[in-house]
């Protein structure tokens, strides 16, 4: 857990600024049986229900890794692994005023906000911090299957029955997740193909 991180990043190299005292940063090393397809996501719906605990605000998930309350992002998940080991990297944007957490993140397509913003029912950052761990081991441990985590992520998902740009491949309605995670994308004809990484945004009326 760190108080402040001078060179915090997100996915593909995104900007992630971490201001001293403002947020939890921290990274959970995990164990090379804790490898899934789905920890990502197992990692960021485990955030997501500390917080709709503690402070009652509904906690959304953008596929494949941002935590987003009403249409802003809170947080953010990011999993690297290497060879029997596995770092769990989480982001939550907790104390910036409104003004300040528009500058929170490097992603300058998504608006970010902070839990203070809708909540003044937070918990001290060491606190929340090993709420957030306590949680995730809780998951790993308790054998929940993938059928879990993935009805826990269906009833958060912000891009469910979207028109989605895609990096993978393309333009598509987004049609949740198959049981390993992967984003389900309906593209023009009809057909369901999977996704397997890559960003994913909303799409204007205009690139339809």
């Amino acid at each position: 857990l760190g108080w402040e991180q001078t060179e915090g990043r997100g996915r593909q190299g995104n900007i992630w600024f971490s201001a001293a005292g403002d947020g939890v940063w921290m990274s959970l090393v995990l164990g090379e049986n804790d490898v899934t397809t789905q920890l990502p996501l197992l990692v960021g719906i485990s955030c997501a229900e500390v917080i709709e605990e503690l402070t009652g605000v509904i906690v959304s998930i953008k596929w494949p890794n941002d935590l987003m309350i009403k249409g802003r992002k809170v947080g953010g998940v990011l999993v690297e692994m290497g060879d029997g080991w596995v770092v769990a990297g989480i982001g939550i944007n907790v104390r910036r005023s409104p003004s300040e957490s528009l500058q929170a993140f490097g992603d300058r397509t998504i608006p970010a906000t902070s839990i203070a913003e809708h909540s003044h029912r937070i918990s001290e950052i060491p606190g929340l911090a090993g709420r957030f761990a306590q949680r995730i081991l809780e998951r790993l441990d308790c054998g929940k299957g993938q059928d879990g985590v993935v009805d826990s992520f269906l009833v958060r998902d912000i891009l469910r029955d979207l028109p989605v740009h895609t990096d993978e491949l393309g333009i598509g309605i987004a049609r949740g997740i198959d049981e390993f995670g992967m984003l389900l994308l309906e593209q023009e004809d009809g057909s369901i193909v999977k996704v397997r990484s890559g960003s994913v945004r909303c799409i204007t009326s205009s690139e339809e």
